[in-house]
């Protein structure tokens, strides 16, 4: 079948024997790459989808993602194999070689093997997934890809940070609970504290009705901390899950409000001197 196509394209195009089957070898090469683009976009779409029938839509995509990407490695050495058989290439010798180079260069990828060891384990171990957002060694922001050696991570200003995976050594996972918004702040010593206690309730109030990012109850916790020229007080409040940053701007913003309101005054940092007298001769 494959002399027929061949003995088809030289009759008709009026080309040696030897310059169509190099066509046909081309054109089944490219049919192969397009395959092997095909089989992989629909066997990592179909992965996703039915992982997700069981478990988190995130980590279903991630899972999904890390499959697909082991999957086309192998199928990339598949195709590569094929082609240098449609043309007659032996590749005995080209895999021995390789062999010989990957053992040269082994000695020297410990921390490939650690990253790639790393990142297996944050997987099974379902540590973050993408779109989550996460701070890894102090820097925070949100996963837009990973693989086992690498991930990604972008913070709100838009820069991007790639770590490997085997450097990782603090990990905080911010989208997995409700955070907490925690404000501080402080009224001078001479303010009637019976009086600001009182009013909490309705400014509690009042923030749950305003911010939908909240999603329980605010709660006063009264007085933390006697500074030198405030008593500290402290409103926590549960949000939903990396809310916490904005509503804290937005509590502090209400409450500088409300205390002008109420008349409490808000103190600034005072220093007394004391200037000691000299002694009368």
């Amino acid at each position: 079948m494959l002399q027929f196509i061949i003995d088809s394209i030289a009759s008709s195009l009026g080309i040696e024997e030897v310059i169509a089957r190099f066509l046909v070898n081309i054109l089944m090469a490219l049919f192969l790459i397009a395959l092997t683009i095909v089989i992989k976009k629909t066997v990592t779409v179909m992965l996703i989808n039915q992982l997700s029938k069981g478990r988190h839509k995130v980590r279903a995509k991630t899972v999904g993602n890390l499959i697909g990407g082991t999957l086309s490695v192998l199928l990339w050495l598949i195709v590569f194999l094929l082609i240098l058989e449609i043309f007659n290439v032996d590749a005995t010798p080209i895999l021995a070689s390789a062999g010989i180079f990957g053992l040269a260069i082994g000695f020297g990828a410990q921390s490939l093997v650690k990253d790639i060891v790393a990142g297996f384990f944050i997987v099974i171990d379902n540590a973050f997934n993408v779109d989550e957002t996460i701070e890894v060694n102090g820097y925070r922001g949100r996963v837009t890809f990973m693989n086992l050696r690498v991930t990604h991570i972008t913070n709100f200003l838009g820069s991007e940070l790639i770590i490997n995976n085997g450097t990782i050594s603090q990990l905080i996972n911010w989208s997995r609970n409700q955070t907490t918004a925690v404000v501080e702040f402080g009224v001078h010593y001479d303010t009637d504290l019976n009086k600001v206690t009182s009013a909490m309730p309705k400014f509690l109030e009042h923030l749950k009705n305003t911010f939908e990012e909240i999603v329980e109850m605010p709660v006063f916790l009264g007085v933390t901390e006697l500074a030198d020229s405030s008593i500290n007080m402290r409103i926590i409040a549960k949000t939903k899950t990396g809310e916490h940053f904005g509503i804290e701007r937005k509590i502090r913003h209400e409450l500088v409000v409300y205390l002008k309101e109420i008349g409490v005054e808000i103190p600034f940092p005072q220093v007394v001197v004391h200037t000691a007298k000299k002694p009368v001769a």
